[in-house]
């Protein structure tokens, strides 16, 4: 393990930048390793990266550097006044980049600083991180949704399946 960033994480020094530190970053809610790195990004360029050692940050909150287009060409397609960035984490110990939500998104200003709440990884409803199965209106993790699970044309509003269940204050579908 040295200093160097994985290679999805290299980007080239702004004069422009701003920083976006996050008081918590973690993967499932359990915090980032010291080995583990944190970047981001503009559509698919990276424009700003760090390794997460929280003992090496000023309180243990780590800065992220953002870099902005300052007009040279090492900068080409950076960050301009008001864009948003996404972040992404590459777990070290799992040698895997996920997409990170961050508690609040911050639109990038040069010479702005940011505190944000927290950076996370999440699973999907099938317990994969940074999936995109999400559970359809009966509750089914990538389920295809009542008109297509009961082969039915016609469901009453606010029904969920072909009996007229309708989804109870637990989220479940059942006629209880």
């Amino acid at each position: 393990v040295g200093d160097a960033p994985p290679e999805l994480f290299v980007f080239n020094q702004s004069e422009l930048q701003a920083f976006y530190y996050f008081e918590f970053a973690s993967i499932d809610s359990v915090a980032l390793e010291e080995n583990d790195w944190v970047g981001a990004f503009k559509g698919d360029t990276c424009v700003g990266a760090k390794q997460w050692n929280t003992l090496l940050c000023g309180n243990e909150v780590c800065d992220l550097p953002v870099m902005g287009d300052d007009g040279e060409s090492y900068s080409e397609g950076y960050m301009l006044s008001g864009e948003i960035p996404t972040f992404k984490i590459f777990d070290f110990s799992e040698g895997a980049f996920y997409n990170a939500i961050a508690s609040e998104y911050m639109p990038w200003g040069n010479n702005q600083q940011f505190i944000i709440d927290s950076l996370n990884v999440y699973p999907d409803c099938a317990g994969v991180l940074d999936g995109d199965l999400e559970f359809d209106e009966c509750g089914v993790c990538d389920g295809l949704g009542a008109i297509y699970e009961c082969g039915c044309e016609d469901i009453p509003e606010g029904a969920c399946d072909c009996d007229g269940s309708i989804e109870d204050e637990c989220g479940v579908c059942d006629d209880d």
